[in-house]
């Protein structure tokens, strides 16, 4: 850091302000290149899409740099009540003020921008005697189940080189674990490789909000100067709190036999996730957060209802241009607008896959509207993608896609809808006598109800003006029904099939199928309609369904 101001230091003037500024970005912290939380194909452009950030221990070596350059001659010794209240990201580059005011006899309270803050302790030298190691009882743990390399191999943790120190997991508990972590160089980076064994128990021991980032370190006590790069640390974490929104802990770190340091009250967010995010979390170039379903469309629901959690899906999901796009959008709307982009980006990723291509990030593809408001994706950084047509809906909590190769003729269509009651006035707005009765028959032939039937119906007009590239345009009776066929009850998700005729002067084959919210999302009923173009158009056994072409 660069001093901003001449003239005493603030230890030497009671009430008087030291400030300075860290510069943070990729150039100033090259380090935190392997501090990014999301990967990204190899020599991607776009450090943004990676999210580098600047870890909380990164900060408090700041925050403790700080107060030793304000009070020349004294060692931070000890740190109290670090709070840290915002992600800071270095891309932007921005520039950090730091500032260092008295807060009582040999201490300084110094806040590090508006992110961060702390109280220091100083003191010539550091205590001569250290406490008494910890001991663990070898009947309340095990060995765990992972290596310490396969913490990074394996993607449990996202760090790069720079951060990853932990080279044993030596044990865990239930309520503890105790590893070796080798001083990485980066500033920082031995006190975030301890966060590291803490997050590992939580994901070891635990199936859901297993995602955990610190907010809040209440005592940190150092008993020498700190370990240079290169240096064994023995690490116990002992688990003193567990609840549904924090993880708390103390932990013991031990240098040649003598404890090192002492913190006490880590307290860890725990973010909402769900296990079955847990692969794309790990490896979102080959895993997708939709389910592809027979038929060749994807379903996705919405599994991070936690707006945090939903910011790191977010992050992990679209580039920098769509982010920027996502925040143009109302807060109301960005749910389904996400939703939305990641159903295409998997349906189109999943595409690829079936088709021999390898791995793919979601940042690589990129969803667009066309004038008339058709999707239409782009392959980004170099990533090429073949002709391909797609179609996305949304609704409540579940998001839908389909994509096929791209023909001059309409292509294909899907929607969803939630099955609700209707009144009279709305059927006989977007239903014609004909399709009336045609509806009361299929209920009467099935024991289904209205409700089902009407939602299937407009479910499969709507897919059929996607695929034509008009929506209704408020004209709803633009299409029509003109068969409906149950489907098969013996079928694990039996689809019913609709012949509808668009503004074309077309008829479409509609295939609709049932479906619901997963537990713990509010309890809901879908209808899911999809077409693929025009009746001609539908796959033949010249021309493989989707299916049967990623079964060959």
């Amino acid at each position: 850091p660069t001093p901003l101001t001449a003239g005493p230091p603030a230890a030497g003037q009671p009430g008087q302000e030291w400030r300075t500024a860290v510069s943070v970005s990729p150039e100033a912290m090259p380090y935190l290149l392997d501090h990014c939380f999301f990967p990204q194909r190899p020599g991607w452009p776009d450090v943004a899409d990676r999210w580098p950030v600047v870890p909380a221990t990164t900060i408090v070596h700041h925050i403790m740099e700080a107060a030793e350059q304000a009070a020349p001659g004294m060692r931070a010794v000890a740190v109290r009540g670090a709070r840290f209240d915002q992600w800071l990201t270095a891309t932007p580059a921005v520039e950090v003020p730091v500032t260092a005011v008295p807060d009582g006899p040999g201490r300084l309270a110094v806040a590090f921008g508006p992110r961060a803050r702390a109280v220091v302790e100083l003191a010539p030298r550091h205590p001569v005697t250290p406490p008494t190691r910890w001991r663990t009882d070898p009947d309340a743990e095990r060995t765990p189940d992972h290596t310490a390399a396969q913490l990074y191999d394996e993607r449990w943790m996202f760090h790069g080189p720079a951060f990853q120190g932990v080279t044993e997991l030596t044990a865990i508990g239930d309520s503890h674990v105790r590893g070796v972590i080798t001083t990485p160089p980066a500033p920082g980076a031995l006190l975030d490789n301890v966060g590291q064994l803490l997050g590992y128990w939580i994901m070891a021991t635990r199936t859901e909000r297993t995602v955990v980032f610190p907010v809040q370190m209440r005592h940190m006590r150092f008993y020498g100067p700190h370990p240079r790069p290169g240096t064994v640390v023995d690490c116990l974490v002992r688990i003193t709190s567990l609840t549904d929104t924090v993880l708390e802990a103390d932990v013991q770190l031990v240098v040649a036999g003598e404890v090192w340091a002492e913190l006490s009250g880590w307290q860890d967010r725990r973010f909402d996730n769900d296990p079955q995010t847990r692969p794309v979390e790990r490896f979102p170039e080959r895993n997708t957060l939709s389910q592809a379903r027979p038929g060749g469309w994807s379903l996705l629901h919405e599994r991070w209802p936690d707006l945090a959690s939903r910011d790191l899906i977010m992050r992990n999901s679209l580039g920098g241009a769509e982010r920027s796009e996502y925040e143009r959008h109302a807060p109301r709307g960005r749910r389904q607008w996400l939703l939305g982009r990641i159903a295409a980006k998997d349906a189109v990723r999943q595409w690829l896959w079936d088709h021999g291509e390898g791995p793919v990030f979601p940042a690589e593809i990129r969803v667009r509207n066309d004038e008339s408001g058709r999707p239409y994706v782009t392959g980004q950084h170099g990533r090429t993608l073949p002709p391909l047509d797609i179609s996305l809906a949304h609704r409540a909590e579940a998001g839908v896609a389909i994509v096929r190769p791209h023909r001059p003729e309409p292509g294909p269509g899907i929607d969803i809808e939630e099955v609700v009651e209707r009144d009279a006035q709305t059927l006989a707005v977007a239903l014609g006598e004909d399709e009336l009765r045609l509806l009361r028959a299929r209920c009467a032939a099935t024991g289904e109800s209205e409700a089902l039937w009407f939602t299937r119906f407009w479910a499969a007009k709507e897919a059929v003006a996607k695929a034509e590239g008009t929506g209704f345009r408020g004209r709803p009776r633009d299409f029509t029904v003109l068969a409906a066929t149950a489907g098969d009850a013996a079928e694990d998700a039996p689809v019913e099939r609709l012949l509808v005729s668009g503004r074309l002067e077309r008829a479409y084959t509609v295939h609709c199928e049932r479906t619901g919210n997963p537990p713990g999302l509010p309890d809901r009923d879908y209808v899911v309609a999809w077409t693929t173009g025009p009746t001609e158009q539908e796959p033949t056994d010249e021309e493989p369904t989707y299916q049967e072409e990623s079964e060959r």
